[in-house]
């Protein structure tokens, strides 16, 4: 059976508001599941409405976490299982008091859910994708220690939440129109508390020889590449396969701390989070 190695990181943006980003994984005997849920920013004037001290998001992500380690433990992912899931999220957000607040305001998440059947050599990869958290694979060797150059030290630095996480005008109205349009699940690209966008999910199988880096993570983490272009997808793969998760937060937020980054349309910074796995 191959060898596996996890490393984990997530790291927030506000002094006093947790992530809205969770990583996780379940290991079984055969086979291991790993994700990673991004809550999305709330669009409210005050970041915590009907929980005491996290946001609708943050708890979705976190109550979604914790159902798939205790859903999937003994058997694989699935959609259907998941929308069982969704289901008694959407049951508990009720009961919590989630009906006093208007449908924009309800929780919505991307997701990375990856199943690793370990029985063989050659691993059989099922990857599930809802919205813009990324699943990124290096296959191949380790680079060596001349290759990459460590980043420094993670700079520890945070922002002031602003009401309606500092969107306005006419990206606030059109993201409140897309929240209501995602409740209703017009919009089928993300989770929701409707059980129904559970089967929005896009899904691949891939059969991928080892040894292999497999990172799945938030769009926040995903920005060295996709939104800031400090580095290829694959550069930043070659970077986590030497030094660590670590190292691609830290250019990360190292970028983000020296350079104008907020457009109207983007945060910012964001919570970054992943999770990377190592095949062996």
């Amino acid at each position: 059976m191959m060898q596996a190695k996890i490393q984990q990181i997530s790291h927030g943006i506000y002094a006093h508001i947790p992530t809205e980003d969770v990583v996780g994984y379940l290991l079984r005997e055969n086979s291991m599941l790993l994700w990673a849920i991004d809550g999305a920013s709330p669009l409210t004037a005050v970041p915590f409405t009907t929980f005491e001290s996290i946001t609708d998001a943050g708890w979705f992500a976190r109550r979604l976490s914790q159902k798939l380690q205790k859903q999937f433990r003994d058997e694989p992912f699935n959609k259907a299982l998941l929308q069982t899931v969704l289901q008694s999220l959407q049951d508990e957000y009720r009961h919590a008091g989630g009906n006093a607040q208007p449908p924009w305001a309800w929780p919505v998440a991307a997701a990375a859910i990856v199943e690793v059947d370990r029985t063989t050599e050659e691993g059989l990869v099922s990857i599930f994708r809802c919205a813009d958290c990324f699943v990124e694979i290096l296959q191949g060797p380790q680079p060596s220690a001349d290759d990459i150059a460590m980043p420094r030290e993670l700079l520890r630095t945070y922002d002031l939440w602003k009401p309606f996480s500092g969107f306005e005008g006419h990206k606030l109205v059109s993201l409140r129109q897309r929240r209501c349009q995602q409740q209703e699940n017009e919009a089928r690209n993300a989770l929701i508390l409707n059980p129904v966008s559970a089967m929005s999910a896009i899904e691949e199988q891939r059969a991928i020889p080892t040894p292999v880096h497999i990172v799945l993570g938030s769009d926040g983490l995903s920005r060295v590449w996709d939104t800031y272009q400090l580095m290829t997808s694959e550069e930043a793969m070659q970077l986590v396969a030497r030094h660590g998760l670590p190292a691609l937060l830290r250019v990360l937020r190292e970028f983000e701390a020296s350079a104008v980054t907020g457009r109207a349309d983007l945060k910012r910074r964001d919570d970054a989070s992943g999770i990377h796995l190592v095949l062996a």
